[in-house]
């Protein structure tokens, strides 16, 4: 109950007592007068009857004569005069009373005759007074008038600590953190100083919580990314490499060096000023040439050579982009002197399970072959990795993902999250997989980039959703799911309305057990744009996750703007944190982001218990991967029930 219900019924139910004390006191005061107003009527007709009473017949015929008009002037009924209970002289009135009418008897005697007594009979006080409304207009009135008197305080007094309500209003959803559902202006608060103050220390926890924020990236920063490119340094790059080599989900990758050569000479003749201007340069024409492939990414490998990593790459592809990397990088503004910038590239494909060091060592003897052969200035250290080895081609994809669509032969696993080896999971991820032309079972990672080449990854997203909804509605023990869904399938309107439609028709029970997850990348690069549709999931009653976390080093602001439930962490900083003291930094910096927040941090790929020890003392909530428990085959459910159809698909 708000604080001004309270006051306004204590208030009321004050007034109400006071009003009822006050006619229960008149009421009894009323009829105590009229009792002693009785008594003296009885004493009068005594003290008459004491004086004038005398024995004899003419006497008596004076009592008969004038008494009874007196009896009845002073109403009353029944007169005796006893001698020892025997009756000398009786009145009775001419309207005796009725058996059900009441009576008050009184017994007196006569001062001047001690043998005499008299024996009255009157009716109570006010028995024949006008109980009507009219009779009672008076008090009636009086009483709507203090009941209007009331409602009108009672709306002043309302009225008057609105504004202390709105400041209570505040406090509660600040306890409650959904401070942003706030849809009054605080200047309307009372009083206006606590209002104040409340609003600059808001504002000093806000500014607080940003600069931490900004600390943490600097913290990272200083530890993942070089201070004279602003991009990735050797040990990020290093992360991210051994990351995709152990992913299971990435079958092929590709990796290119790029070593601006020149370099050297103009640092020695022009200055160091300018070669960092060039090594600038190079790194912001990479960074817009890395933004066509989904995923990749580059970092500063030594002091003139840039990395590339670019994910479900084959070689042919690869060459591509290296001969491209060479033409963008012979725009740069090169020195008058410099005519023909010494460039190379070296460039080497892998495959999942290869070893750091290896894919390391080819990718620099290819560098190192580049630069002996001359000519174009790249080389790639050929290894078979080829579109018909790896099942590329957007064709083929297309078609595979159609009809797999069609049949919804879309098969989900499903891993566990726990917070200890030996206890039940908290929760589940779901992760898809599907069967190719030849039977091979691919991950999510290979196909879902395809299907974002083939313009099917709306479709794709649609059915893992239903997929999810069909199982959150067939389980009894009301298990917690994590469904990975895209960005760009949230910004898509026609997406974005046929999912809440599709949750809105849930109950909110269910949908709190549903959490759909975003990538960091896709995150920070959408933003803004990405608050709508969150903020709308977080209504109907989703939970809400960001992984890969600290897979590149952007701000982590948006785990308090969005209000996450789950933060996890990307493998390439779980993987050897034990021994890694950079790594924990930066764990513990992306812990610290999601202090005073809802927000649980999960690491994701523990793969030995050493790596869960040490993420246990650095405040881990929980860890997901195959130190725990491997993936788990899901039932294939009913045909789903949705309106999902791939494109150019007939289902007639």
């Amino acid at each position: 109950m708000k604080f001004t219900n309270q006051l306004t019924a204590t208030i009321s139910l004050c007034i109400l007592a006071a009003v009822m004390m006050v006619l229960i006191g008149a009421g009894i005061s009323f009829y105590q007068m009229g009792a002693v107003y009785q008594q003296r009527q009885v004493d009068s007709v005594v003290r008459l009857v004491n004086e004038t009473w005398k024995t004899g017949t003419e006497q008596q015929e004076i009592i008969d004569t004038w008494l009874p008009a007196f009896l009845d002037v002073n109403d009353i009924i029944d007169l005796v005069v006893l001698q020892e209970d025997k009756p000398l002289y009786r009145y009775d009135a001419p309207q005796s009373l009725s058996a059900n009418e009441l009576s008050l008897e009184y017994q007196r005697s006569l001062s001047a005759y001690p043998q005499l007594s008299l024996q009255l009979v009157l009716r109570p006080p006010f028995y024949q007074l006008d109980h009507s409304m009219a009779a009672l207009s008076g008090v009636t009135g009086a009483i709507l008038l203090v009941f209007l008197g009331t409602l009108f305080i009672l709306r002043w007094f309302r009225r008057q600590l609105r504004g202390a309500e709105l400041l209570d209003l505040r406090g509660q959803f600040i306890l409650q953190g959904k401070l942003k559902l706030l849809q009054h202006d605080p200047k309307e608060e009372w009083p206006h100083f606590a209002s104040q103050a409340l609003d600059k220390l808001l504002l000093e926890l806000k500014d607080a919580g940003k600069e931490r924020s900004r600390f943490d990236t600097y913290m990272r920063a200083n530890v993942f990314v070089d201070k004279k490119t602003g991009i990735g340094n050797r040990v990020f790059f290093d992360n991210r490499l051994e990351a995709a080599l152990n992913d299971s989900a990435s079958h092929s990758g590709a990796l290119l060096l790029v070593e601006l050569q020149d370099l050297e000479q103009i640092n020695y003749h022009l200055g160091y000023e300018r070669g960092d201007e060039i090594l600038s340069s190079a790194s912001i024409y990479l960074s817009h040439f890395i933004r066509r492939f989904p995923g990749a990414l580059q970092a500063r490998y030594n002091g003139n050579t840039f990395a590339l990593l670019f994910p479900n790459l084959v070689e042919s592809e690869a060459l591509e982009a290296a001969r491209q990397v060479m033409k963008l990088l012979r725009r740069l503004h090169w020195p008058d002197d410099v005519s023909d910038p010494a460039l190379y590239i070296g460039g080497v494909c892998f495959r999942y399970g290869e070893q750091l060091l290896q894919v390391q060592e080819e990718a620099e003897l290819a560098l190192r072959s580049a630069a002996l052969q001359g000519g174009d200035g790249y080389f790639m250290y050929y290894k078979g990795v080829t579109e018909e080895s790896m099942g590329k081609g957007t064709v083929r994809w297309r078609t595979l993902l159609s009809r797999l669509l069609e049949q919804d032969l879309i098969m989900l696993d499903r891993q566990g999250v726990f917070t200890d080896a030996k206890k039940p999971p908290i929760k589940y991820e779901l992760l898809a997989r599907i069967h190719d032309e030849q039977g091979r079972e691919l991950s999510a990672g290979h196909f879902l980039p395809m299907a974002e080449k083939c313009g099917l990854l709306k479709e794709l997203d649609k059915a893992l959703v239903v997929r999810a909804l069909a199982l959150l509605q067939q389980d009894e023990q009301e298990t917690t799911l994590s469904l990975n869904v895209s960005a760009d399938s949230l910004l898509n309107g026609d997406f974005h309305s046929w999912l809440v439609f599709e949750l809105i028709q849930r109950p909110k029970s269910m949908l709190n057990h549903l959490v759909i997850e975003l990538s960091e990348a896709q995150v920070s690069r959408h933003f803004q744009a990405l608050s709508k549709p969150l903020r709308a999931l977080k209504a109907l009653g989703c939970r809400l996750a960001v992984d890969h976390a600290g897979q590149d080093v952007v701000s982590a602001q948006y785990i308090k703007d969005y209000e996450l439930d789950y933060l996890k962490l990307h493998s390439s900083l779980v993987r050897d944190i034990n021994s890694k003291p950079t790594n924990q930094m930066a764990v513990r910096s992306l812990i610290g982001n999601c202090v005073g927040t809802q927000t649980q941090v999960i690491a994701m790929g523990v793969e030995n218990a050493a790596e869960w020890q040490c993420l246990s003392q650095l405040g881990i909530h929980a860890g997901q991967g195959y130190f725990f428990a491997c993936p788990e085959r899901l039932a294939q459910p009913l045909r789903a029930t949705s309106s999902l159809q791939a494109p150019g698909v007939n289902k007639h």
